[in-house]
Protein backbone atom coordinates (compact mmCIF):
# COMPACT_ATOMS: atom_id res chain seq x y z
CA UNK A 1 0.00 0.00 0.00
CA UNK A 2 2.95 2.42 0.44
CA UNK A 3 3.20 2.22 -3.01
CA UNK A 4 0.30 2.90 -4.14
CA UNK A 5 -0.06 6.28 -2.29
CA UNK A 6 3.13 7.34 -3.52
CA UNK A 7 1.64 7.08 -6.44
CA UNK A 8 -1.03 8.90 -6.04
CA UNK A 9 0.74 11.73 -4.52
CA UNK A 10 2.93 11.79 -6.96
CA UNK A 11 0.01 12.16 -9.70
CA UNK A 12 -0.87 15.15 -8.25
CA UNK A 13 2.16 16.44 -7.98
CA UNK A 14 2.32 16.06 -11.59
CA UNK A 15 -1.05 18.06 -11.74
CA UNK A 16 0.05 21.49 -9.84
CA UNK A 17 3.42 21.24 -11.87
CA UNK A 18 2.57 22.68 -14.86
CA UNK A 19 2.54 26.34 -14.96
CA UNK A 20 6.34 27.56 -16.08
CA UNK A 21 7.63 30.99 -16.63
CA UNK A 22 9.43 32.03 -19.51
CA UNK A 23 12.04 34.98 -20.24
CA UNK A 24 10.98 36.59 -23.57
CA UNK A 25 14.27 38.74 -23.21
CA UNK A 26 15.24 42.76 -22.58
CA UNK A 27 17.00 45.28 -23.85
CA UNK A 28 18.15 48.52 -22.16
CA UNK A 29 19.49 51.38 -24.82
CA UNK A 30 22.34 53.82 -23.66
CA UNK A 31 21.66 57.54 -23.06
CA UNK A 32 21.72 59.60 -26.34
CA UNK A 33 21.62 63.20 -26.01
CA UNK A 34 17.76 64.16 -26.43
CA UNK A 35 15.48 63.91 -28.27
CA UNK A 36 15.72 60.52 -28.64
CA UNK A 37 13.73 57.62 -31.18
CA UNK A 38 15.37 54.29 -29.58
CA UNK A 39 13.89 51.00 -30.12
CA UNK A 40 14.36 47.52 -29.21
CA UNK A 41 13.46 43.83 -29.71
CA UNK A 42 11.75 41.27 -27.29
CA UNK A 43 10.47 37.51 -28.06
CA UNK A 44 6.96 36.72 -28.14
CA UNK A 45 6.23 33.37 -26.64
CA UNK A 46 6.33 30.06 -28.87
CA UNK A 47 2.76 28.74 -28.71
CA UNK A 48 4.18 24.96 -29.35
CA UNK A 49 5.14 25.11 -25.88
CA UNK A 50 1.69 25.59 -23.97
CA UNK A 51 -1.01 27.68 -23.62
CA UNK A 52 -0.24 31.41 -22.39
CA UNK A 53 -1.79 32.54 -19.29
CA UNK A 54 -0.39 35.43 -18.18
CA UNK A 55 2.30 38.30 -19.78
CA UNK A 56 4.18 40.91 -17.89
CA UNK A 57 5.93 43.38 -19.67
CA UNK A 58 8.16 46.18 -17.62
CA UNK A 59 9.48 49.05 -19.85
CA UNK A 60 11.98 51.48 -18.12
CA UNK A 61 13.77 54.85 -19.05
CA UNK A 62 16.40 56.74 -17.53
CA UNK A 63 17.94 60.52 -18.20
CA UNK A 64 20.88 62.95 -17.26
CA UNK A 65 21.26 66.46 -17.37
CA UNK A 66 23.05 69.53 -16.62
CA UNK A 67 21.80 73.16 -16.46
CA UNK A 68 23.68 76.55 -16.47
CA UNK A 69 22.02 79.33 -14.72
CA UNK A 70 23.17 82.82 -15.37
CA UNK A 71 21.49 86.03 -13.55
CA UNK A 72 21.14 89.28 -16.23
CA UNK A 73 20.43 91.56 -13.81
CA UNK A 74 22.62 94.21 -13.37
CA UNK A 75 21.71 95.31 -9.85
CA UNK A 76 20.12 92.56 -8.08
CA UNK A 77 20.49 88.77 -7.05
CA UNK A 78 18.45 86.56 -7.81
CA UNK A 79 16.47 83.28 -6.24
CA UNK A 80 15.49 80.61 -9.35
CA UNK A 81 14.88 77.56 -9.12
CA UNK A 82 15.27 75.09 -12.57
CA UNK A 83 13.26 71.96 -12.98
CA UNK A 84 14.73 69.42 -15.89
CA UNK A 85 12.43 66.67 -17.42
CA UNK A 86 12.07 64.08 -19.43
CA UNK A 87 8.89 62.46 -21.00
CA UNK A 88 8.76 58.91 -22.69
CA UNK A 89 6.37 58.31 -25.23
CA UNK A 90 6.44 54.00 -25.87
CA UNK A 91 5.11 52.48 -28.98
CA UNK A 92 4.86 48.68 -29.99
CA UNK A 93 4.66 46.82 -33.55
CA UNK A 94 1.58 44.59 -31.18
CA UNK A 95 -0.83 47.48 -32.15
CA UNK A 96 -3.36 46.08 -29.22
CA UNK A 97 -0.37 47.28 -27.02
CA UNK A 98 0.05 50.92 -28.26
CA UNK A 99 -3.19 51.28 -26.18
CA UNK A 100 -2.77 50.30 -22.87
CA UNK A 101 0.55 52.99 -22.40
CA UNK A 102 -0.15 55.88 -20.75
CA UNK A 103 0.73 59.02 -22.68
CA UNK A 104 3.59 59.90 -21.65
CA UNK A 105 4.34 56.19 -19.90
CA UNK A 106 7.22 57.56 -17.60
CA UNK A 107 7.96 61.43 -16.64
CA UNK A 108 11.72 62.06 -15.45
CA UNK A 109 12.48 64.73 -13.12
CA UNK A 110 15.71 66.76 -11.81
CA UNK A 111 15.72 69.79 -9.81
CA UNK A 112 18.81 71.98 -8.79
CA UNK A 113 16.88 73.57 -6.15
CA UNK A 114 16.26 76.89 -5.07
CA UNK A 115 19.49 78.97 -5.27
CA UNK A 116 20.91 82.56 -5.23
CA UNK A 117 22.91 83.99 -8.14
CA UNK A 118 24.89 86.67 -7.41
CA UNK A 119 24.14 89.88 -10.89
CA UNK A 120 25.92 88.70 -13.49
CA UNK A 121 27.54 85.26 -12.94
CA UNK A 122 26.44 82.10 -13.58
CA UNK A 123 26.25 79.03 -11.88
CA UNK A 124 26.60 75.08 -13.23
CA UNK A 125 24.27 72.18 -11.56
CA UNK A 126 24.79 68.43 -12.52
CA UNK A 127 24.57 66.00 -13.55
CA UNK A 128 21.28 65.69 -12.51
CA UNK A 129 19.84 62.25 -13.14
CA UNK A 130 16.62 59.91 -12.96
CA UNK A 131 15.52 56.79 -13.85
CA UNK A 132 12.00 55.03 -13.84
CA UNK A 133 9.71 52.15 -14.55
CA UNK A 134 6.73 50.87 -15.02
CA UNK A 135 4.84 47.29 -15.40
CA UNK A 136 2.21 46.42 -17.33
CA UNK A 137 0.16 42.85 -16.43
CA UNK A 138 -3.59 43.02 -15.82
CA UNK A 139 -4.04 45.74 -18.61
CA UNK A 140 -2.41 42.64 -21.32
CA UNK A 141 -5.10 40.25 -19.87
CA UNK A 142 -7.31 41.81 -23.20
CA UNK A 143 -4.99 40.59 -26.02
CA UNK A 144 -2.94 38.01 -24.45
CA UNK A 145 -3.32 35.81 -27.52
CA UNK A 146 -1.21 38.72 -29.60
CA UNK A 147 2.07 37.60 -27.48
CA UNK A 148 2.26 34.28 -29.02
CA UNK A 149 2.85 32.62 -32.23
CA UNK A 150 3.26 29.20 -33.46
CA UNK A 151 7.25 28.96 -33.33
CA UNK A 152 7.78 32.18 -31.67
CA UNK A 153 9.16 35.21 -33.54
CA UNK A 154 9.96 39.07 -32.41
CA UNK A 155 7.91 42.39 -32.02
CA UNK A 156 9.69 45.89 -31.04
CA UNK A 157 9.28 48.24 -28.31
CA UNK A 158 10.13 51.91 -29.14
CA UNK A 159 9.85 54.80 -27.17
CA UNK A 160 10.79 58.69 -28.14
CA UNK A 161 11.47 61.92 -25.37
CA UNK A 162 10.04 64.98 -25.19
CA UNK A 163 12.70 66.92 -22.93
CA UNK A 164 11.97 70.42 -21.10
CA UNK A 165 12.98 73.25 -18.74
CA UNK A 166 10.93 74.97 -16.48
CA UNK A 167 12.41 78.24 -14.27
CA UNK A 168 10.76 79.15 -11.02
CA UNK A 169 11.87 82.84 -10.01
CA UNK A 170 14.45 84.90 -10.71
CA UNK A 171 12.22 88.00 -11.79
CA UNK A 172 12.25 87.31 -15.67
CA UNK A 173 16.40 88.00 -15.34
CA UNK A 174 17.54 84.41 -15.32
CA UNK A 175 18.85 82.30 -18.45
CA UNK A 176 19.66 78.87 -18.76
CA UNK A 177 21.28 76.79 -20.89
CA UNK A 178 20.37 72.39 -20.68
CA UNK A 179 21.83 69.60 -21.94
CA UNK A 180 20.29 66.18 -21.58
CA UNK A 181 20.33 62.31 -22.52
CA UNK A 182 18.07 59.92 -22.22
CA UNK A 183 17.61 56.00 -22.92
CA UNK A 184 14.59 53.43 -22.49
CA UNK A 185 15.02 49.75 -22.10
CA UNK A 186 12.12 46.82 -21.42
CA UNK A 187 11.58 43.48 -20.45
CA UNK A 188 9.09 40.77 -20.32
CA UNK A 189 7.93 37.48 -18.55
CA UNK A 190 5.49 34.85 -19.80
CA UNK A 191 3.70 32.30 -17.88
CA UNK A 192 1.92 29.32 -19.10
CA UNK A 193 0.90 25.57 -19.03
CA UNK A 194 2.87 23.27 -20.28
CA UNK A 195 1.54 21.10 -23.04
CA UNK A 196 2.92 17.10 -22.19
CA UNK A 197 5.30 15.35 -24.54
CA UNK A 198 3.21 12.95 -26.81
CA UNK A 199 2.32 9.81 -24.41
CA UNK A 200 2.30 11.82 -21.44
CA UNK A 201 -1.35 12.59 -19.81
CA UNK A 202 -2.82 15.57 -19.74
CA UNK A 203 -3.09 16.90 -15.84
CA UNK A 204 -6.87 15.98 -15.91
CA UNK A 205 -6.16 12.59 -17.04
CA UNK A 206 -3.57 12.61 -14.08
CA UNK A 207 -6.15 13.67 -11.85
CA UNK A 208 -8.44 10.70 -12.84
CA UNK A 209 -5.72 8.26 -12.81
CA UNK A 210 -5.13 9.05 -9.14
CA UNK A 211 -8.78 9.01 -8.05
CA UNK A 212 -8.89 5.64 -9.66
CA UNK A 213 -5.52 4.54 -7.60
CA UNK A 214 -6.73 6.04 -4.63
CA UNK A 215 -10.38 3.87 -4.77
CA UNK A 216 -8.53 0.72 -6.08
CA UNK A 217 -6.13 1.18 -2.58
CA UNK A 218 -9.41 1.43 -0.51
CA UNK A 219 -10.90 -1.62 -2.17
CA UNK A 220 -7.50 -3.59 -1.13
CA UNK A 221 -7.76 -2.58 2.11
CA UNK A 222 -11.04 -4.01 2.53
CA UNK A 223 -10.13 -7.11 1.16
CA UNK A 224 -7.31 -7.60 3.57
CA UNK A 225 -9.97 -6.88 6.42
Amino acid sequence: MKKLSFAVAMAFVAVGAQALTLSGGSFSNPQTTTEIAQTGMLNLFDSSLGMLTDVELMIEGAFTTSITLSNNSAVDAQTVKADGSVNLFFTSTIGALNAAFASPALILFATTGFTDIPTGTSQSFGPLSDSKSATLNAALDAFIASFASAGGGTFNIGCNSISGLALTGGGGNISADQTTTAGCGASITYTYSATPPPGIPEPASLALVGMALAAAGVASRRKSL
